[in-house]
């Protein structure tokens, strides 16, 4: 039987511009948040499958604790995705990501084209998804591909600006429902944490030093909206 765990972390209410007050949270709370994560989101109608819904295997063991969050960068899955099942695509990001000898899936949640909120890594442990800058950061992926077709410079971008040429676009719109649940999860999120700053992949420092164009073009838009509609900040200017 799972234990059960006690938390004075309720949910708050948070009206846009204003940042919640700081919970202390100890180490045995932090599970019983996690839950009190998911009943935020299931309570605004949201879908949420835990790992075990969508086959994650486990992670490896002594993974980094991590809390405190005060951070969001939002990814997209890739130039080699679609929107197909959640679940299929969780573990496909995962068998690759532990194959580059990460300690699980680098994400902490997942969202699929019809709007399924998928767990990720478990919130407790620092995620893998920005380049040495993890600590404090929450990452979300959006299970799709939100590049338009310039992005890239290579072969396949020059394909797909081809066939833009002849009338076939290949260009992603974010479907409503996906757009939802993440809003949702920012809510929730936002309830339990301080979360300051929220942003795309690649406006992290150190990252378009790295020839980061993730989440795509199509990604960076639904960020620029995201920030005006919660007021939440961009991400940190880079340190000197």
């Amino acid at each position: 039987m799972a234990a059960n765990f006690a938390t004075q972390a309720t949910a708050q209410e948070i009206k846009p511009g204003e940042f919640m007050c700081p919970i202390p949270i100890s180490v045995n709370d932090r599970a019983a948040t996690r839950e009190a994560i998911i009943k935020k989101v299931q309570s605004l109608s949201a879908t949420f499958v835990e790992r075990s819904s969508w086959g994650a295997v486990k992670g490896k063991p002594e993974m980094v604790m991590d809390w405190d969050y005060s951070m969001i960068a939002l990814h997209h899955a890739g130039r080699s995705h679609s929107c197909t099942p959640g679940a299929e695509q969780m573990q496909e990001i995962q068998k690759g990501h532990l194959s580059q000898k990460y300690d699980d899936i680098g994400y902490h949640y997942g969202i699929d084209c019809t709007g399924q909120i998928l767990e990720g890594r478990d919130i407790r442990f620092q995620g893998s998804s920005v380049l040495k800058y993890n600590t404090g950061l929450i990452g979300i992926v959006l299970l799709d591909n939100l590049t338009t077709p310039e992005e890239g410079g290579d072969w396949v971008a020059k394909g797909r600006v081809a066939l833009d040429s002849i009338g076939y676009s290949t260009t992603n719109v974010i479907p409503a429902a996906q757009i939802d649940a993440l809003m949702h999860l920012i809510d929730a999120l936002k309830s339990v944490f301080v979360i300051k700053h929220f942003g795309g992949h690649r406006e992290y420092p150190g990252q378009a030093s790295e020839g980061k164009i993730c989440p795509g073009n199509v990604g960076m838009e639904l960020v620029k909206n995201i920030r005006a509609k919660t007021q939440l900040l961009p991400p940190p200017a880079p340190q000197p």
